[in-house]
């Protein structure tokens, strides 16, 4: 499992990816011009389905049930393409003895057809490049996440885009009557309801010019309708487009925040399973110490910003239980409480704490203001009762 987990083993697989990638393209190049294949292809093609091959056995050997049980959706679409590579190799080993003839070409149709189709998927193995650049693994959960977002906003834009087609559908076909260049261009233009949703669609899109579209409304319809339509350009680009980018913005917020708290898990159970190395289940400060200038440490200090000089008020802030040692649930539930900036649940505590501290205060300068004028009056004005009130008093604070 240490091999699986190390970074050059992350590195290795991630590099390979990439000539994997680069071999696919120069193969497609290649067949783009030439139908004869060299044989070293098919050795280059062997090599990289061993490779990985080789790595999916070695995850599911150190994780085992771990590897399908760990909601990690990332080691399916491993397994996936590497059967595909498989299917793709041992069915391209099947058909490679054939002759070229007719009758043995209609036989194996359908391995022929299936060998197209995997060669058409090769190249989304690329997308296993995600898995080990944690930049580009943000992006897609960045843009997984806002999809629901998107979507609402894309049927906002399109009932806005239908709404318009019919009504300038039904303006053109009920005022334009001549037969001059800019009236035939409005029949271009909005001819029938899906015309007019195609070009309502491609005047913010880039796809025409706005103002090709505007001019001949005002010249052969009327001001008001191409006014109507500026209005409709004007809302389309500066609301809804920039809309969708504001969505993007939320829930790379959204996702950038959890991602944070998932990577500080990480780094906690790294640095825990590092630092406990009797397995006692408790770090002790010494323990905690003495790895100070690990890696696993720096990871976790840097994930809470925190500098190293504060390492011993860190262990003793998050021990809880102030036995002077840290279990794994007061480092994870420590870190999650210290990172980022203070919530209102947290100033709402501070402020509870204060207002507790104040009262006990009070209570106890009360207290002393009569201790001390006990202490001034003589003996004999010290009743009982003033003793009993001393005494719970002082057993209250």
């Amino acid at each position: 499992r240490a091999v699986v987990l190390s970074n050059w083993f992350d590195g290795f697989v991630c590099i390979v990816v990439l000539l994997n990638s680069i071999f696919i393209g120069v193969q497609a190049d290649w067949h783009a011009h030439s139908r004869q294949e060299p044989d070293f292809f098919r050795k280059f093609e062997i090599i990289f389905c061993v490779i990985f091959t080789s790595e999916l056995v070695l995850r599911l050997y150190a994780f085992r049930n771990h590897f399908f049980m760990s909601g990690d959706w990332w080691n399916y679409f491993d397994l996936v393409f590497v059967l595909l590579q498989l299917v793709d190799e041992i069915s391209q080993t099947s058909v490679g003895g054939l002759n070229q003839d007719r009758a043995d070409v209609g036989k194996h149709m359908g391995i022929i057809r299936l060998i197209r189709i995997l060669r058409l998927l090769r190249i989304l193995r690329l997308l296993r490049v995600i898995r080990f650049v944690s930049e580009l693994k943000k992006i897609v959960y960045l843009i997984i996440g806002s999809l629901g977002a998107f979507f609402w906003t894309l049927v906002l834009l399109m009932l806005l885009i239908y709404v318009l087609a019919v009504f300038f559908t039904q303006i053109v076909a009920d005022s334009v009557t001549s037969t001059n260049d800019d009236a035939r261009r409005l029949k271009v233009y909005f001819g029938a309801t899906g015309v007019s949703i195609h070009t309502l669609f491609k005047a913010i899109t880039g796809g025409f010019d706005w103002q090709d579209v505007s001019t001949p409304l005002i010249e052969e319809v009327s001001p008001v309708v191409g006014l109507i339509f500026a209005c409709y350009t004007a809302f389309a680009l500066l609301v809804l487009l920039n809309l969708v980018t504001g969505v993007f913005v939320d829930g790379a917020l959204r996702i950038s925040r959890a991602d944070r708290e998932v990577e500080l898990l990480q780094k906690a159970y790294q640095l825990f399973e590092h630092t406990d190395a009797d397995n006692s289940g408790e770090i002790t400060w010494e323990q905690f110490k003495a790895h100070l200038a690990s890696d696993q440490m720096a990871k976790f200090f840097e994930s809470l910003e925190i500098s190293m000089a504060r390492a011993e008020d860190l262990f003793h802030l998050i021990d809880s239980s102030g036995d002077g040692q840290l279990s794994l649930e007061e480092l994870v539930s420590g870190g999650l409480m210290l990172q980022g900036p203070a919530k209102a649940i947290d100033v709402a505590a501070i402020a509870k704490y204060m207002q507790v501290s104040m009262t006990q205060l009070r209570e106890m300068m009360s207290y002393q203001i009569t201790l001390l004028k006990t202490i001034d009056s003589p003996p004999e004005c010290m009743s009982e009762l003033s003793m009993q009130q001393l005494d719970s008093s002082t057993q209250e604070v």
